[in-house]
């Protein structure tokens, strides 16, 4: 994204500042996150106690307690998507010609799904409600002119700002899946969003009238995805299936 670019939050959001462990040389660069940020100059990524970020030449990391190396997203599964003969099964179900449709990527977490859609030539707005969050999906969209991020609550932006936009194309809701008895872990990002946003995660009770919200403010589809064996929140209009997630797909109302 543009350096212009206004950063900010759309709504006021409770998260604590939390700190930003920068490289020395990067000092100018990490100002852009000053407003949420305390800034501490650090030559590599520290051991901490409370969840921080670290920022070098490779990007920003996520620092989490009891890990003794920091996590960045990769980009290498987006890249291998993008170059899939094949379309992926979120692709179909957003609509396969995504060249210039307008997309609210309503659960961004670190932007795998929304950054993708965008690579495939969506305007895609990216919404994560964790400031931390936020901001290493903010420094990983920033390079696409056509993704922006907010830190916001979906539900707040559909309800309060909703009237101010045009109909979106797409909106693609992928809350938190409920944790399972499985012994298995999820992969290492999953397990930090997991950590980072458990008092705030969505529930069955919040993703309906999110449904809803995104119904009356969509004029093309809805894509809600869930693990392949979930109940079904409201009978979707189709559905496409992948080896252990599905999209329910619904037609919007606007």
């Amino acid at each position: 994204m543009a350096e212009s670019r206004t950063l900010g939050d759309q709504y006021p959001m409770t998260n604590d500042l939390c700190v930003l462990y920068h490289h020395p040389e990067l000092n100018e660069n990490a100002q852009r996150y000053a407003p949420w940020c305390q800034l501490v100059s650090a030559p590599a990524a520290p051991t901490v106690s409370q969840p921080a970020l670290f920022f070098d030449h490779r990007g920003m990391w996520l620092c989490m307690p009891g890990y003794s190396t920091a996590f960045q997203p990769s980009d290498a599964d987006i890249q291998r998507r993008v170059r899939s003969r094949a379309p992926t099964e979120l692709v179909r179900a957003c609509g396969m010609n995504l060249d210039g449709k307008r997309v609210l990527d309503a659960c961004a977490g670190f932007g795998g799904d929304g950054l993708l859609l965008a690579q495939m030539g969506a305007h895609v707005r990216l919404i994560e409600r964790h400031r931390l969050v936020w901001i290493m999906l903010e420094e990983r969209a920033r390079h696409l002119s056509n993704a922006e991020t907010l830190c916001v609550d979906a539900s707040q932006l559909l309800r309060d700002g909703g009237e101010q936009e045009d109909p979106w194309d797409v909106i693609l809701l992928d809350p938190m899946f409920p944790p399972t008895n499985k012994r298995a872990l999820p992969n290492r990002g999953l397990q930090h969003l997991r950590e980072l946003t458990e008092s705030s995660q969505t529930d069955h009770d919040d993703i309906l009238p999110l449904l809803a919200r995104s119904k009356q403010h969509c004029r093309g589809r809805i894509v809600l995805k869930r693990r392949l064996k979930d109940s079904l929140l409201e009978r979707p209009d189709f559905q496409i299936k992948a080896k252990s997630v599905r999209f329910d797909v619904y037609k919007g109302l606007a």
